[in-house]
């Protein structure tokens, strides 16, 4: 048994089959354990794991987390003039998926393809056929601003973290309200209530639902209640001390980076570790740092202050060290200081994150970091992908065949078949859709056009995986190469050999 073996099957109670895990195929044995490759990376050359919190070391129970933060939003903005029967709307787990852009013009939520054009569209929660879409888009094309998501834009607005999907339902909810309301007539402008001479508009109802989540995480139930009972709504990972433990005692360094306050890190961070181990939490990370404040922290960040553990409030002055101390927690700073601190450079760390632009994008972009994107959302897109195979299958068929016949000289007769099976090829994509979601379909891709969140997951995640345990399905001294990316010249035109 190789060395690795040997420590894993200390480490995780293994079996004596473990050599095989390096020389068999994960791709052939189980694709929720893989860890996939979008650039190669060599895992011998990282020194530093860094791990965000929430929704990567704290796995939160969807869809009860979700359905919750829902009703407390509707709760706020039933303060702000909304009718009190919102309140027991209920909540619908299967609606959103993440990479949603809302349209504040139109008051559509769209996923777009890469380039902007618009895949699939609902109003409300009715999603929209293929000629309302033409109707309402009639290029299809929906105009990003080059920077989003790192710029505004004051028509569209970008969901792109799990912690967005319950807005999404919230907006949508409203707009199915403003839509069936008699109180409200439709206008070009918005929905005007004659009653009492007032407008709503779509930006209105982003506005107010904006205002109702911002008092439910700050002000709200939401965080006393996590904290008062984190088992309603974490998964604890057995897994994840013999993780962050395995990691130490391969002298790698390991430090927790989040934006969420200490006394909040403090509760989740015990129900994770000290619950299962009786060691102190902080004993598991060599440093720590609370309300960082990304993605601000990859640039200028705030100020760098040390936390005083027993009263969980930021000591006064910004913290003047030149090193960060294992056991003691801090709060704010910025990437530069911290690798100061720590000796870190950027392609020494590799930092384990869900969100794809304050964890991901910011990271990789300005400091150049190793990125691991968690995707919870895979899960089930591997298990339909698998699942799926007469479906996936009849559309490869069907698309060979429409190429073949587009790509020869076409008369009347060959038009009438090309239109034939391009409508059935358009049958199969909305039936694979509704595998994956009965209302957006897969959040990486419609047909063979990718998703703008799978473009960006593609672009700034080095790899990726449904969740951090599948890393110790690889030796820290592992080479992670990325498939060949075939231009289409290349993918489609065959060698010819010598």
């Amino acid at each position: 048994m190789s060395n690795h073996a040997d420590h894993l099957s200390k480490v995780w109670g293994l079996t004596s089959d473990l050599p095989e895990l390096e020389s068999q195929s994960l791709s052939r044995k189980c694709p929720t354990d893989r860890v996939f490759v979008n650039r190669s990376l060599s895992l011998d050359t990282i020194r530093y794991y860094g791990f965000d919190m929430d929704y990567t070391l704290a796995e939160y129970r969807t869809p009860y987390m979700e359905a919750e933060t829902a009703k407390y939003a509707f709760e706020r903005l039933t303060e702000l003039g909304y009718p009190k029967e919102l309140v027991d709307t209920k909540y619908l787990p299967d609606f959103a998926v993440r990479g949603l852009i809302f349209d504040k013009k139109q008051g559509n939520f769209l996923k777009l393809d890469l380039h902007g054009l618009v895949l699939t569209a609902c109003r409300g929660t009715r999603k929209l056929t293929r000629r309302e879409i033409r109707d309402e888009y009639p290029t299809k094309f929906c105009k990003l601003l080059e920077k989003m998501p790192e710029g505004e834009n004051r028509f569209l607005q970008l969901f792109d973290t799990l912690f967005d999907t319950p807005k999404i339902f919230v907006v949508s909810v409203l707009v199915d309200w403003l839509e069936k309301s008699s109180n409200y007539a439709k206008t070009d402008a918005g929905y005007f209530d004659n009653s009492n001479s007032s407008l709503i508009t779509y930006g209105t109802i982003w506005s107010d639902v904006l205002q109702a989540f911002d008092m439910v995480h700050m002000k709200g139930p939401l965080h006393s209640n996590i904290m008062k009972y984190p088992d309603r709504f974490i998964e604890r990972n057995p897994n994840l001390p013999k993780l962050l433990e395995y990691l130490q005692s391969c002298d790698r360094k390991v430090f927790l980076l989040t934006n969420s306050p200490y006394k909040f890190t403090n509760v989740v961070m015990n129900y994770l570790l000290d619950d299962l181990t009786g060691k102190k939490w902080t004993d598991y990370f060599d440093y720590v740092i609370v309300k960082a404040s990304k993605p601000r922290f990859f640039n200028e960040g705030t100020p760098f202050r040390h936390i005083n553990r027993t009263t969980g409030s930021a000591i006064l002055g910004t913290h003047q060290a030149d090193i960060m101390l294992q056991g003691e927690v801090y709060s704010g700073g910025n990437c530069d200081l911290f690798c100061q601190l720590t000796g870190a450079e950027g392609p020494d760390i590799l930092y384990f994150g869900d969100h794809i632009y304050g964890d991901v994008v910011r990271s990789k972009k300005t400091n150049g970091w190793k990125t691991f994107l968690v995707v919870p959302e895979l899960k089930h897109d591997l298990d339909v992908w698998t699942r799926e195979t007469k479906l996936f299958e009849r559309h490869h068929q069907l698309e060979r065949q429409l190429g073949e016949l587009q790509a020869a000289s076409a008369n009347n007769q060959d038009r009438e078949a090309i239109r034939k099976l391009d409508q059935e090829r358009k049958t199969i994509v909305d039936e694979i859709d509704a595998r994956y979601n009965p209302y957006f379909g897969s959040t990486f891709r419609k047909g063979g056009r990718l998703s703008c969140f799978a473009n960006q997951m593609d672009k700034y995640a080095d790899v990726y995986a449904s969740t951090i345990n599948n890393i110790i399905n690889y030796s820290l001294s592992h080479q992670f190469w990325s498939p060949p990316k075939l231009l289409p010249h290349e993918a489609t035109v065959a060698q010819q050999p010598e």
